[in-house]
């Protein structure tokens, strides 16, 4: 995630769905001789790159189009383990001491400092990603990780929430409205992102940061949490199905998934908005996790992937910006211009980054907490 004036030059200069998408098997005995030539620059001889490369992150984030391409071009294969939270994924590399066995890894900005410091991620070698000069430099040596040692971004974005006008027959312009409905039109029909960020609409929509350390504050979400919980029928990051099938009609999720389930149900009801006074934003990055064995295969996916036309691929399929301004030459005139994908500078002006400050593990939680009572409420 970038801070708010980032991102307004991001989109100046630019104009998922994360849901399991697992490619296994035994790698390729054999692999073509190419040399590819991306923006200018060499990359690596397809021989000299392993012959397999174990990527953990977000389900249903990763464009299938890109995968096949970089397979066919390197001989390689692409397998991908998905998960649905930051969290989710620390916890899969803390339980591996360092022998994961993934060659890359994606989390959020506020992760990277806690990966860093835990020694969990090493440092890239960028001289074997050439297509590092086609990140925007507003997305570039941020603070979570001054120089780029460790990451390279990935994708940005927001969140707001989905809702069904025909059994929501009102606009719900603010996080205070999305509760209010999710309490009664919507009651027993509401999905919630399953991640301890499905707590922070009770501080946003007060206008209170979710990365508040005020103790009375933290008490009165936890009290709202728990009275919430019998209008709560998931905690589902990927409702794609429960929204198609019409078990939820009201959901939080983020901006660019959100844009793919209303382009799959077939609903003309279903509706987005940001939400208000206060949203997240958020920039995902990749690292490369200790313990892994194809370490040339991670760096040329990521070179591979900072090619314009393979980003504008990213953007295409997941529903989100990446950090490369000049993949708006390939992308269809519907996503350069999509409001759900490219906020305005509006609804940047709403976005926070999450901190992972003293008052993280207590809003973990209540999330945990939140969750319990909603599955005894069932």
């Amino acid at each position: 995630m970038t801070d708010s004036s980032s991102l307004n030059l991001a989109i100046a200069h630019a104009v998922q769905s994360r849901r399991a998408f697992l490619r296994t098997g035994l790698a390729a005995t054999a692999a073509p001789l190419v040399l590819a030539t991306f923006g200018g620059q060499r990359q690596a001889r397809a021989e000299d790159i392993e012959r397999m490369l174990n990527i953990m992150g977000w389900s249903e984030y990763v464009s299938p189009e890109n995968i096949a391409a970089w397979e066919e071009k390197t001989g390689a294969r692409f397998v991908f383990d998905g998960y649905s939270s930051n969290d989710e994924m620390l916890s899969k590399l803390q339980l591996s001491g360092g022998e994961s066995g993934y060659d890359l890894g994606m989390n959020t900005d506020f992760m990277i400092p806690l990966l860093i410091r835990r020694g969990q991620i090493r440092k890239l070698d960028k001289s074997l990603i050439p297509n590092i000069e086609h990140i925007g430099a507003d997305f570039l040596n941020r603070d979570f990780d001054p120089g780029n040692q460790y990451t390279i971004p990935k994708t940005w974005g927001s969140q707001g929430y989905l809702y069904d006008k025909s059994a929501i027959q009102r606009q719900l312009a603010s996080w205070g409205d999305f509760l209010d409905a999710a309490r009664n039109e919507a009651s027993g029909q509401v999905a919630l992102l399953d991640d301890p960020l499905s707590i922070a609409p009770l501080m946003w929509k007060d206008g209170i940061s979710w990365n508040t350390t005020d103790e009375k504050v933290l008490d009165r979400v936890e009290a709202e949490a728990l009275a919430l919980a019998p209008h709560i029928r998931t905690f589902n990051t990927y409702p794609q199905q429960d929204v198609a099938s019409g078990t939820v009609k009201l959901a939080q999720n983020w901006n660019g998934y959100s844009r793919l389930v209303i382009a799959s149900s077939g609903n003309p009801d279903l509706e987005f908005e940001f939400g208000g006074p206060i949203t997240e934003f958020w920039l995902d990055s990749y690292h490369l996790p200790e313990g892994g064995s194809h370490p040339k295969a991670a760096h040329d996916w990521l070179n591979y992937i900072l090619d314009p036309k393979a980003a504008a691929a990213e953007t295409t399929y997941t529903g989100y910006p990446t950090a490369v301004p000049s993949s708006s030459t390939f992308l269809a005139a519907d996503i350069a211009t999509s409001p759900i994908i490219w906020p305005s500078s509006e609804i940047i002006q709403r976005g926070e980054l999450t901190k992972r400050n003293e008052s993280y593990e207590r809003r973990i939680a209540i999330f945990t907490k939140f969750k319990a009572a909603a599955a005894v409420a069932q």
